[in-house]
């Protein structure tokens, strides 16, 4: 296994009208599908893992354990958001990222999720195997400094 990592994994999306409200602004259920994405994304170009296969050939999942999100200001139709993804943390099962939310530099959102490996055979979990995890510490190692989170803004 060879995994060459420098930067953290960014998807850029592109808000589309099937995102958004009557208002133009992304209606905040879709925000989590772009998460799913970006973790489907992240396995294939990132981690050199083809996430269909995980799934299909392997019978393993991710499903989300917990997540929590806290959106510091709304996207619009025909914004482009880049979703970076960073490893913080890698368990017996599961893994914890954090994905921040950035339009033209400016942050937009900050969720951390808990993503558990089960097996879609019985829905336990199951152990990281030895190539993922050689996989997921190279990507933790090459990933670099995490970028501070902007502070709270009283409401």
């Amino acid at each position: 296994m060879s995994l060459s990592v420098t930067t953290p994994f960014t998807q850029r999306i592109p808000v589309r009208f099937h995102h958004t409200d009557p208002a133009g602004y992304v209606f905040f259920p879709r925000y989590f599908e772009m998460l799913q994405a970006a973790v489907e994304d992240w396995f294939n170009e990132a981690l050199g893992l083809n996430y269909y296969d995980l799934v299909n050939n392997e019978r393993l999942g991710l499903p989300t354990a917990h997540t929590e999100c806290t959106f510091t200001k709304p996207c619009r139709l025909g914004d482009f958001l880049d979703l970076t993804l960073f490893l913080e943390r890698i368990g017996n099962s599961s893994i914890r990222v954090r994905f921040v939310g950035m339009v033209d530099g400016e942050m937009r959102l900050e969720a951390r999720s808990v993503l558990v490996i089960i097996s879609l055979n019985d829905g336990t979990p199951r152990r990281i195997s030895e190539d993922l995890r050689m996989r997921l510490e190279a990507y933790m190692a090459g990933q670099g400094a995490q970028p501070d989170a902007p502070p709270a803004r009283e409401r």
